[in-house]
């Protein structure tokens, strides 16, 4: 049977078997006392379907978390490969943060170098004094 078929076999089975005894138990009444029976089955009847509608939509819902399960973990690969990457694109800006500091830093001493040696008493060159005054 298709999965179709079984799940209808399943709703019709859920509603159904609970009422079997009180079918069995209708029959006897109808025998006994059909003026009670008659009412007493309409309630049944009522009952049965409510009951069927229950049924129905508690299959339904089992439907839907098992796709939300399914769902949850086909995205949780998807999740975790984000976050790595993530991880990894911070890390990434970070050194270029950190290069960017340390590029602007031996920039900024290269630009103060040349002043540095036409300055005769620099104290950043202090061993070349000596060679200034001459």
């Amino acid at each position: 049977p298709s999965p179709s078929q079984r799940e209808e076999e399943t709703r019709h089975t859920l509603a159904t078997e609970p009422f079997q005894p009180i079918l069995k138990v209708l029959a006897d009444l109808e025998h006994d006392d059909s003026k009670f029976a008659f009412p007493a089955a309409r309630l049944v009847g009522l009952y049965r379907r409510l009951w069927e509608s229950c049924v129905s939509k508690h299959i339904d819902v089992q439907k839907i978390d098992q796709s939300n399960e399914i769902l949850k973990e086909a995205g949780t690969y998807p999740r975790k490969e984000r976050d790595g990457l993530q991880l990894h694109h911070d890390k990434q800006l970070a050194r270029l943060r950190f290069f960017g500091q340390a590029l602007e830093s031996s920039r900024e001493r290269l630009i103060n170098l040349p002043d540095d040696w036409n300055y005769p008493y620099s104290p950043n060159l202090a061993g070349l004094t000596d060679v200034a005054k001459e």
